[in-house]
């Protein structure tokens, strides 16, 4: 007798599909890929939103705050069927706000001529570059 297997995420918990941007639906539609899961976190509570941005001296954007008190992150895994075998592939997970850390940017993980958000402003910053190259005279 086979077993009958479970109905798509997508299905489901219609907002799975907007967290994870659609992505679990092309999973379960793509050949090979099984076993596509999430694990769902309780909604975060406000007050662990405002902890954290005292805590960090931080604001967090609203669509970031929205999407905690849907969810307090999640865990989605998928594998793979090759020639009978069940083999992990997958691994998408956001944190829980426990686990939220600042990134400071540092110069250890930038190139010294990498632009910045600010260059990405600048419109000058393009035309400043081809001089630099010579494309432009």
């Amino acid at each position: 007798m086979e077993e009958t297997p479970p109905p798509p995420l997508g299905c489901n918990k219609p907002h799975l599909e907007k967290l994870t941007l659609g992505i679990t639906r092309i999973l379960e539609s793509s050949p090979g890929v099984t076993e596509v899961t999430i694990i769902e976190k309780a909604p975060a509570e406000r007050h662990m939103i405002s902890s954290w941005e005292q805590k960090n001296d931080c604001m967090m954007p609203e669509d970031m705050k929205n999407f905690y008190l849907m969810t307090n992150g999640f865990h989605m895994t998928w594998s793979v069927k090759l020639d009978e075998h069940i083999i992990p592939l997958g691994n998408m997970a956001i944190n829980s706000i426990s686990k939220l850390t600042e990134l400071n940017q540092s110069s250890v993980y930038s190139l010294p001529s990498a632009p910045t958000l600010a260059d990405l402003e600048d419109d000058t910053y393009e035309a400043r570059n081809l001089e630099l190259a010579g494309v432009v005279a």
